[in-house]
């Protein structure tokens, strides 16, 4: 068995949490399904893709590095002409974390290539919170 660690680190991230469209919360550190997501982009995996199951079977664990603050952004959408509603999105800033992943030799070595030159976009939640600085640790 072999571990890795990766360093996530943006100025916004967002860990999911509560979903409505009025109001959309974060945790204060990264979930196991973002970072099933994050792997499963690196290896090319679509949101249907039933690879992705084998994913949670990957002991991850997480460490706090430096303690985000909670950032609420407020929006009016209009999603039908002259209609418009009030929805609150919450972020976490400057956060900084450390995740060991840890699973079967070859699956290590799969994710580590995978994480080096990923198929999609990595990103930290939502498509505006890019991944900041390195990502490997």
């Amino acid at each position: 068995m072999k571990t890795i660690t990766i360093r996530l680190a943006s100025p916004l991230q967002s860990f999911g949490n509560e979903a409505t469209f009025s109001h959309r919360t974060t945790e204060l550190y990264p979930t196991k399904s973002l970072i099933v997501g994050m792997l499963a982009a690196s290896l090319g995996y679509r949101r249907d893709d039933s690879r992705i199951n084998q994913l949670n079977n990957l002991q991850i664990a997480v460490r706090i590095d430096q303690p985000g603050k909670v950032l609420t952004d407020f929006q009016t959408v209009e999603f039908k002409p002259d209609t418009r509603k009030l929805t609150y999105r919450n972020y976490l800033q400057d956060g900084v974390f450390i995740v060991a992943i840890s699973a079967h030799d070859k699956t290590i070595d799969k994710l580590k290539y995978a994480l080096l030159h990923p198929k999609f976009q990595l990103y930290i939640g939502r498509r505006s919170n890019p991944i900041a600085g390195v990502l490997k640790n």
